[in-house]
């Protein structure tokens, strides 16, 4: 099995260096370009599924990007960080706080924003569906960059995710072995 994970493109909250969240915000000009470069990508990969964010800005990052050739599904375990009162705070805060941020132990942290221990327990929960559900099967997956960090740390579980960062629109290439060892 081989997923092609992908952040959304450019939103004004990465313009601002803001903390991005939940919100249903549409892609900057900048963004809908970022997504339309991606189709060279995909027009050459082999893709037998499509799973996106049910969020805007993933929704049309996947329809621009893919050309609307797939059907696609839509995953409620794809959506971004619920991070709650530190939407749209300097993006600063997180950058002297990403042990907090990243802390896999944590369902709840910042008084009230999701957990990286959360993100984790999705992630890991879609995944175990996928080796269930898709074998072999090539896979395309639009999403957020926290849960881009979940996905990269499930597949390099040694890493030190506080420092792996996913820019917009890039796509990374992850393989699960047929008898699902984990591969990049």
């Amino acid at each position: 099995m081989v997923l092609y994970v992908i952040r959304h493109g450019e939103v004004k909250a990465n313009l601002k260096n803001q903390i991005n969240g939940r919100n249903n915000h549409g892609l900057t000009f900048k963004g809908k370009k970022q997504a339309k470069d991606l189709q060279q990508i995909i027009k050459n990969l082999k893709i037998n599924v499509v799973f996106c964010s049910p969020l805007k800005r993933a929704k049309q990052t996947c329809k621009i990007a893919t050309k609307n050739k797939y059907k696609i599904i839509y995953d409620n375990r794809l959506l971004e960080r619920d991070t709650r009162s530190m939407q749209y705070k300097p993006i600063e805060i997180l950058k002297k706080n990403k042990v907090i941020w990243y802390d896999c132990n944590k369902n709840i942290i910042c008084k009230n924003s999701e957990g990286f221990k959360s993100i984790i327990s999705r992630i890991n929960n879609f995944i175990e569906n996928l080796k269930l559900n898709y074998k072999n099967k090539n896979i395309l997956i639009v999403t957020h960059g926290d849960i881009c960090c979940a996905f990269h740390l499930y597949f390099n579980p040694e890493k030190n995710i506080a420092n792996f960062e996913l820019k917009n629109c890039e796509i990374v290439k992850y393989t699960l072995k047929e008898d699902f060892e984990h591969d990049t």
